[in-house]
């Protein structure tokens, strides 16, 4: 069926229309405003162009319903449970001890085995062997009997080396900008969600043009759904907000080329001094993810989010950020789904993921974390 064109005055209108003509099966292909024209523009509210269609389906088989602003209602009611949890946890009873494929280095090991599963986990060798050394300068040269007790040393020795991104205080502009393709809209999508719907504070956003235009129509609908005023130019000077917190995004820079680092910091000078957050696709290959933290230090970025975990399981590699780097992790993101799949950055999230343990090793690695500290 070919697409079809709907305009309304609001995301509930157009979402209306579009189940009325084509079902609970329509799929919503684009969004973008359509501002009035003229002398119009004073008095009349922006309308919304929605472009959707149904698709066609084999007779006795039910069309999956992606429209997404329908799918963004029926997930509020979940947006507590899925802030606060952690996503990628693995359930009690489990024993997932790590069995990837991946290269390892040799270490200096004598003996222990530890060091072969964090490389395997996703630390790069140089980060491995920290630290194995570490753990083996805390605990004796001789390697525990078993392998559970080893990761129970290496748990508690990143746990004490996590550090933690600040609070956000009251009237604060936050920014999150990275590469294109890194997923920082939606994140800023997810995090504008849990403020303004958990915390329950007031927000208000700024859809900007960089050296190219700002395509994401999707923000703005957001916004329109949450009730949080969205604004297509800046206007606040010196960057003081009377909000408790406000929103900038820009598009995507190029990393590679030093004359678009340089022209994004220029542009946040008009903003006074928001606080900068980097975010990065967390499936890329960590030197890659490395070469672009190091590709953004021109800017004051206080903080990193990793973004598309839902594709990478070694989870590990997040850990040469954390080692390497002298930026604290915020959040974690593992899907595109708003609100959800998102939680805030920690030192349990991470290594629950990368050594999943039962109730039964639990004891056994919280007493070898006492005795590494």
């Amino acid at each position: 069926m070919e697409p079809i064109a709907f305009v309304a005055a609001s995301a509930e209108e157009a979402v209306a229309q579009i189940r009325a003509r084509l079902g609970p099966e329509a799929v919503v292909l684009h969004v973008r405003p359509l501002p009035a024209n003229g002398l119009a523009r004073l008095w009349q509210k922006p309308m919304i162009e929605v472009l959707a269609h149904r698709p066609q389906t084999p007779p006795g088989e039910a069309a999956p319903v992606s429209q997404a602003l329908e799918e963004f209602r029926q997930r509020l009611d979940q947006i507590e449970q899925q802030v606060k949890t952690p996503p990628g946890k693995a359930e009690a009873g489990t024993v997932l001890l790590p069995e990837f494929t991946a290269e390892v280095a040799e270490l200096d090991t004598n003996g222990w085995r530890l060091g072969e599963v964090l490389q395997k986990t996703g630390l790069q060798p140089l980060y491995a062997q920290r630290v194995l050394d570490q753990v083996r300068r805390r605990h004796g040269d001789n390697a525990p009997a078993s392998l559970r007790e080893e990761i129970g040393l290496a748990r508690a020795f990143l746990a004490a080396a996590w550090r933690p991104a600040q609070a956000s205080p009251a009237h604060s502009l936050h920014a999150v900008i990275g590469p294109s393709g890194s997923g920082k809209t939606t994140c800023l999508c997810k995090w504008l969600t849990q403020a303004a719907l958990v915390e329950g504070r007031l927000a208000r956003v700024w859809r900007l043009d960089g050296a190219t235009a700002n395509m994401a129509e999707s923000l703005t609908v957001y916004c329109e759904i949450l009730h949080v005023p969205s604004e297509r130019s800046w206007v606040t000077g010196g960057g003081n907000i009377a909000e408790d917190i406000g929103f900038i995004d820009l598009p995507g820079v190029d990393w590679r080329k030093a004359e678009a680092i340089q022209e994004l910091a220029g542009r946040f000078r008009q903003f006074g001094a928001p606080r900068l957050h980097l975010a990065l696709n967390g499936a890329y290959d960590i030197s890659v993810t490395l070469a672009q933290v190091r590709a953004f230090a021109p800017l004051p970025v206080e903080d990193l989010i990793i973004t598309h975990l839902d594709e990478e399981p070694r989870w590990g590699k997040l850990w040469n950020l954390v080692l390497g780097g002298h930026l604290p992790l915020r959040y974690l993101s593992t899907g595109q789904n708003i609100p959800g799949d998102i939680c805030t950055a920690s030192a349990e999230a991470i290594l629950d993921h990368q050594f999943p343990v039962s109730r039964g090793v639990e004891k056994l690695v919280a007493t070898n974390q006492r005795k590494a500290l």
